[in-house]
């Protein structure tokens, strides 16, 4: 309402309606003392909306307003879904109506509930207080700041524990993926199981990047995890997540993810790949040396031929050459990765079920789901290794006891370098009362020296 003028006992007011409407209304008092709008003046500044564009307007627009909608809204939102692909589906559902709903509308409705840290805090917790009632080795932990603001928060159920008791050598950690409304680091810890399948050992969501961060996430993992520290662990090459492994996992071997020291190795060099044809070559053969006392050897060569500076790109890697040159490695049990590509082929799983509008709250539950999916295939990998048997090549018992010790799919990767061996022949080189030498190599290989000779 624009404005209002008294004339007698009638009030006339003139609004402009949401349509950019102006009109004016005549309001009368009666003697009951109740007012009566007896006159409505429709004076128009623009032209009215066609037939087809009426459904258009806000006022005409009801359906998005209705329960039924978003009721199905919330549901699909629960379930992971994007506004895109939950307007797709409300819509397939309602015919050709005219009045549908808008992806806008549908945001709208995801993001109705006011966003309030506190209030994520508090449903965090409750979820997690009911599924201790059912799994009494859940465990979670909360750093809170002297307010009582939600800072990180870590978490793992009984499933998780028991699974780093079996396939805890190896923890892949990463913490690249944000998906929530706030835009939290997801920092899960991955593992590798007994068919080759990735698994989590347990979540967190952290408020920063920051050493002490990672600290405390990493004393919350090693408590619930009976003080056991992982053979090796694989991370990309974080400063304060190097810090932090130091401090609270000394006796495991840390390892730079092989991907992204590639990716640098591509970019940083370049320079001298541009002033130097034989550059190249010299640093994969001095990458690829068999012993410490070489790679240093080589090092000092490398350096005096292409002037390479202790303060260089090159020259810093140098200095954390044990946590990715594979001399420094080749001892350590890594399960067969270099890389922390297991994190992120989960954080692609993780896509399925959580997009950057999932609240906290819901992105707890959202992880329960994701995680119950991965744990149906595992069992699926289970049953098929328990109720089938793999097809021998061979008779040799060493085989046979492979087929039977091995899951499948362990047995199918087995089975690659047992065939390789057939080609292989090997013989004695020396003999004394503790030790027997042989050689061995492949059998086309061993022809064609004998043929030289």
């Amino acid at each position: 309402m624009k404005d209002k003028r008294r004339l007698g006992n009638d009030v006339v007011c003139r609004c402009i309606t949401r349509t950019g409407c102006k009109a004016m209304i005549r309001v009368t008092l009666l003697k009951q003392r109740e007012w009566v709008i007896d006159k409505f003046y429709d004076i128009h500044n623009h032209p009215l909306d066609p037939p087809s564009h009426v459904l258009k307007q806000r006022s005409h627009s009801i359906f998005h307003r209705s329960n039924e909608c978003k009721d199905a809204v919330s549901l699909l939102s629960k379930a992971g879904l994007s506004a895109s692909q939950i307007t797709k589906i409300v819509n397939a559902f309602r015919g050709n109506e005219e009045d549908k709903l808008k992806r806008v509308q549908c945001s709208n409705i995801i993001n109705s509930k006011k966003f309030n840290l506190g209030r994520e805090c508090h449903g965090i917790i409750m979820h997690f207080k009911e599924k201790a009632k059912h799994d009494h080795d859940f465990y979670f932990d909360m750093d809170l700041s002297k307010d009582g603001t939600l800072r990180s928060v870590f978490w793992a159920d009984g499933r998780s524990r028991s699974s780093y008791c079996n396939f805890g050598d190896v923890v892949v950690f990463d913490t690249t993926y944000k998906t929530s409304k706030f835009s939290l680091p997801f920092a899960p810890f991955v593992g590798v199981n007994h068919h080759g399948q990735s698994i989590l050992f347990g979540g967190a969501l952290l408020e920063n990047e920051s050493e002490i961060t990672f600290t405390w996430l990493f004393k919350q993992f090693l408590k619930y995890m009976h003080e056991s520290h992982p053979i090796s662990i694989i991370t990309d090459q974080d400063i304060a997540m190097g810090k932090a492994i130091g401090k609270v996992f000394p006796k495991t071997k840390h390892r730079f993810c092989a991907w992204h020291i590639q990716k640098h190795v591509l970019e940083h060099p370049q320079p001298l790949r541009s002033r130097f044809d034989d550059f190249e070559d010299t640093y994969n053969q001095w990458v690829k040396c068999q012993n410490a006392d070489d790679l240093k050897s080589q090092w000092k060569d490398l350096k005096e031929k292409y002037n390479i500076m202790d303060d260089s790109w090159l020259g810093n890697m140098y200095k954390m050459r044990h946590f990715w040159v594979k001399t420094y490695l080749k001892d350590t049990f890594f399960a067969g990765m270099i890389t922390s590509g297991r994190c992120e082929s989960m954080h692609s799983f993780f896509d399925a079920f959580v997009n950057s509008k999932t609240m906290l709250s819901d992105f707890v539950l959202q992880y329960d789901r994701a995680v119950s999916s991965r744990r149906d295939v595992e069992e699926d990998e289970d049953f098929r290794t328990l109720n089938s048997k793999p097809t021998l090549d061979t008779d040799h018992p060493i085989e046979a006891m492979a087929a039977k010790c091995y899951t499948r799919n362990i047995y199918d990767i087995f089975k690659k370098e047992w065939k390789a061996t057939s080609d292989c022949g090997h013989e004695k080189i020396s003999k004394d009362s503790d030790l027997v030498k042989y050689r061995v190599g492949h059998f086309e290989r061993k022809q064609r020296k004998l043929e030289n000779c």
